[in-house]
C-alpha cells in the first residue's frame, strides 16, 4: 500500500474571541497541514497529486503510518497520521449540494429514470476510478424528518395507527434511537431555534400544504458515517441508503418523494420505506431477537424471544428486498455497492440477482460467532447465502474471519482458497479482516474546542486528590456493565486505602427496556455506594443517560483509567477516543480480552476477562499505581495502533477490495495488496 503521511501542528484550544491558545507555542493554527518530510519517514503526497491512476482501484489509498516498527514516531503534540485536503472535491461536494453531480446528472432524476442515466461500459471503462458511486446501505439513517403541518385526516390517521399496537410503537421509538417525527407546527420553530436546520428548511409536498423539516442527528452508525464522511476523496459522489426508523405507513406517495428527493438532492441520502409491521418483524425480532444475541453467544429460546418465528424471517426478506429494489433505482455501472451489519445479511444475494454485475461488498460491525453456535439457527443456509452475493465480506478481527470460514465451509460445502471461499458455481469472494478506526484529526479539532478545555479543568477540580475512573457502555448484557461494578466493588474491598479516593463515573447509554431488565446493575450501584460512600464522597456516579460530546471528551481526557469490560463486542471505538484524548495523561486502557480491539491493543492495554471479578480488581490496583514510565510506554503504544488503524485506512482498504475482487472474478490480473498477502 502506498503510505501518505502529513504532520499535524500542534493541538491548540480555540479561544473565545476566536483567537488561538497555543499548547506549546509553536504553530499558529491548528487546522495548518503540511506533508511530512522525509526525517519522519511515509511518503509524500501534495494536495495536488491524483490519488488514484486509472485500473490501480482503491487499494493504492491506503492512509496509514508506515507500519515497520519504530519508522514514525510523532513528535511532542503532532500527529503522525494522513489526510489529503482536496480543494477540487470539496467544490465537486458543493455543486453536488446544489443539485448535479460530477457528471452533470441531477441526482433527483437519475433516481426517477435510472435506465436513462446508466453509462455505457465503454464510457465507465474510459473513467479513471475515483468516478464511481459508493452506495451505502445501513438499516437506519442518522436524519430527522419531521412533519410540522399535516392535513386533519393525515393526523387522526397517525393517532389511530400509534394506539393501534403498543408493541410495534415501542421497537419504533427504541430502533429509531431519537429519531421522531412530529406532528405540529412547532416542529418547524424548534428546528431553527436549534441550529439543526436552515431557516428556510421546510419543505412543501407538491400540491399539498404539508410541510416538513430534515435535521441532523448524531445517531446510528457513527463510527461507519465518520469513517467514509472521511475518505471522500475516493469516491466522485457518496449515498447513503437506510430506513427512516419512523413510521411512513400514513404518509402519502406525494409525501414520500419529496422525502425522498429532499434528502438525495440536498443530504445525499435515500430513504427506504417499510411498513411498521415489516420493521418491527424484521428490526425488533429476527435482527434483535435472534441474530443480535446470537452473535454475542447468547443463545435466543423460546418463548421468551421471537427471532425464530417465520414471519419475523418473512418480514426480513420483505425489508432487505425493499433495499435492492432502492438501489437498483439508483445504481449505475461502476458504483460500489456497500451494505453494512447484521440487519442486512440477507441483502447481497437479492442484490446480486438484480444485479449480476455489481460490484458489492458486505461488512459485519459484529462479531461473528464460532461454527457451533451459528450452526444452530434454523436460517443458517440462507444468511450465509445472502453475505456471500458480495464480492467481499469484511469481519473486524482474524478470530472472527476464521468463524466464518469455518462455518461456510462446513454448513455450506463450499471449498477454502487462500483469500477467502470458492462457491459452487464458481465465484470467488473474498473474506478479509479490516480493523475499523477513527478519524483522529475529526476526534482532536473537537477535542481542541476551548470548552472542553474548560470541563477539563472543572473536573480536575471537582476530583482534585482523586483518582477517576470512567466508562461508556450501553445498559445491555454483553456489555458487561455488572461485571465492571462487581470488579470495582471487588477493587474497593480489598484496597480500603484508595475507598475514599477513587470514583467511578459511569456513563449507561439506553438501549431496549428488555435489555435493561436483563442488567440489574442498580442493586451494585446502591450496594457500593451504601457501603463505601459517606456524605462527602459517593465511589460510583451514574449516568442512565449520554452526555454531551464536549463532556464526554473532557471526562476522557481526566481520567485516570478507563474501563471497557464487554462480555462480546466489535471494535469498540471508544477505547480509541480514550487514547487520542489521553496525549496528555497517557493514563491506562483496560480492556475486555473478547472486545475486537483487544489483538491490536494486547501489550499497551491492561487486558482482562470480564467474568472474573478478581482480575478486573487487580487490572484496577495495577492502572491507579503504575509509573509515569510505563504509563507513557503502554500508551505510545496504544497511539500508534489507532493512527495506523484509522478511518480512512479502514475505508480505502475494504473498498479498495471490492474492486480488485471484482476485477479478479472478471478475469482481471488486478490485484490488491490484501490479497497479494493472501494468496502468499
Amino acid at each position: 500500500r502506498s503510505t501518505f503521511s502529513v504532520k499535524l501542528a500542534p493541538i491548540t484550544r480555540k479561544s473565545s474571541d476566536g483567537g488561538s491558545a497555543l499548547d506549546d507555542g509553536s504553530c499558529a493554527s491548528p487546522a495548518a497541514l503540511e506533508p511530512c518530510t522525509e526525517e519522519h519517514g511515509g511518503a509524500y503526497a501534495s494536495a495536488h497529486d491524483p490519488l488514484r491512476s486509472k485500473g490501480q482501484g482503491a487499494s493504492q489509498l491506503a492512509y496509514t503510518i508506515d507500519e515497520a516498527v519504530g519508522a514514525h514516531t510523532p513528535p511532542a503534540n503532532t500527529l503522525g497520521f494522513t489526510r489529503k485536503l482536496n480543494l477540487d472535491r470539496v467544490l465537486e461536494k458543493q455543486e453536488r449540494k446544489a443539485g448535479a453531480g460530477k457528471h452533470g446528472r441531477l441526482l433527483r432524476d437519475h433516481r426517477m429514470s435510472p435506465a436513462a442515466a446508466v453509462r455505457s461500459a465503454a464510457t465507465g471503462a474510459a473513467n479513471n476510478a475515483t468516478s464511481g458511486a459508493l452506495l451505502t446501505a445501513g438499516v437506519v439513517s442518522d436524519v430527522y424528518v419531521s412533519s410540522p403541518m399535516l392535513t386533519d385526516d393525515m393526523q387522526n390517521q397517525a393517532q389511530a395507527s400509534q394506539n393501534e399496537s403498543e408493541r410495534i410503537n415501542d421497537i419504533l421509538k427504541y430502533s429509531m434511537d431519537g429519531l421522531h417525527i412530529g406532528t405540529d407546527a412547532a416542529a418547524v420553530d424548534r428546528a431553527r431555534s436549534t441550529g439543526s436546520a436552515s431557516p428556510d428548511a421546510a419543505t412543501t409536498v407538491p400540491g399539498t400544504d404539508d410541510q416538513f423539516v430534515v435535521e441532523h442527528l448524531n445517531v446510528g452508525n457513527i463510527g461507519l458515517f465518520n469513517a467514509v464522511n472521511a475518505s471522500l476523496d475516493l469516491f466522485a459522489e457518496r449515498v447513503w441508503i437506510g430506513e427512516l426508523g419512523i413510521s411512513t405507513d400514513d404518509w402519502s406517495e406525494a409525501r414520500k418523494e419529496a422525502v425522498s428527493n429532499k434528502l438525495l438532492d440536498e443530504f445525499e441520502t435515500l430513504p427506504v420505506f417499510v411498513s411498521d409491521k415489516q420493521f418491527e418483524g424484521h428490526y425488533g425480532r429476527f435482527s434483535k431477537q435472534l441474530i443480535w444475541p446470537a452473535f454475542h453467544y447468547i443463545m435466543p429460546e423460546m418463548p421468551q424471544w421471537h427471532g425464530w418465528e417465520k414471519s419475523a424471517y418473512e418480514a426480513s426478506i420483505a425489508t432487505c428486498q425493499a433495499f435492492a429494489d432502492r438501489i437498483a433505482e439508483i445504481y449505475r455501472e461502476g458504483d460500489i455497492i456497500w451494505v453494512n451489519d447484521y440487519h442486512l445479511m440477507l441483502l447481497p444475494k437479492l442484490i446480486r440477482e438484480r444485479l449480476p454485475n455489481a460490484h458489492i461488498g458486505f461488512f459485519l460491525h459484529i462479531p461473528f460467532p464460532s461454527s457451533e453456535i451459528f450452526r444452530c439457527l434454523h436460517v443458517r443456509r440462507e444468511l450465509l447465502e445472502g453475505m456471500l452475493g458480495a464480492d467481499v465480506v469484511g469481519l473486524q478481527t482474524f478470530s472472527y474471519k476464521r468463524h466464518f470460514v469455518h462455518t461456510a465451509k462446513r454448513v455450506l460445502g463450499v471449498t477454502g482458497s487462500p483469500s477467502g471461499l470458492i462457491l459452487e458455481d464458481g465465484r470467488h469472494v473474498v473474506v478479509g479482516q479490516y480493523a475499523m478506526g477513527l478519524d483522529p484529526i475529526g476526534v482532536e479539532e473537537k477535542w481542541s474546542n476551548a470548552s472542553v478545555g474548560e470541563l477539563i479543568e472543572f473536573l480536575n477540580e471537582k476530583y482534585a486528590g482523586k483518582y477517576l475512573l470512567v466508562g461508556r457502555d450501553k445498559l445491555d448484557h454483553v456489555k458487561g456493565v455488572r461485571q465492571k461494578l462487581l470488579g470495582y466493588e471487588a477493587f474497593l474491598s480489598e484496597n480500603p486505602e484508595f475507598v475514599s479516593k477513587t470514583v467511578l463515573i459511569q456513563i449507561a447509554l439506553t438501549t431496549a427496556e428488555h435489555n435493561e431488565l436483563q442488567v440489574q446493575v442498580m442493586d451494585v450501584v446502591n450496594r457500593i455506594n451504601s457501603k463505601f460512600g459517606t456524605i462527602e464522597h459517593q465511589p460510583v456516579v451514574f449516568f442512565h443517560k449520554d452526555i454531551p460530546y464536549s463532556h464526554y471528551l473532557a471526562l476522557l481526557s481526566s481520567a485516570d483509567a478507563m474501563v471497557i469490560t464487554s462480555l462480546r463486542d466489535g471494535m469498540n471505538l471508544t477505547s480509541h477516543e480514550y487514547v487520542l484524548c489521553q496525549r496528555e495523561k497517557n493514563s491506562p486502557l483496560i480492556l475486555s480480552e473478547f472486545v475486537g480491539t483487544y489483538g491490536s491493543f494486547n501489550g499497551g492495554a491492561l487486558c482482562v476477562n470480564p467474568m472474573d471479578t478478581k482480575a478486573i480488581s487487580r487490572a484496577i490496583y495495577d492502572a491507579l499505581t503504575m509509573n509515569p514510565e510505563e504509563k507513557q510506554y503502554r500508551w505510545s503504544l496504544l497511539h500508534r495502533q489507532v493512527l495506523t488503524n484509522s478511518a480512512t485506512s479502514f475505508v480505502s482498504s475494504f473498498v479498495g477490495d471490492i474492486e480488485s475482487a471484482h476485477a479478479q472474478a472478471r478475469g482481471s490480473n488486478t490485484t490488491s495488496p490484501a490479497l497479494a498477502q493472501a494468496a502468499e
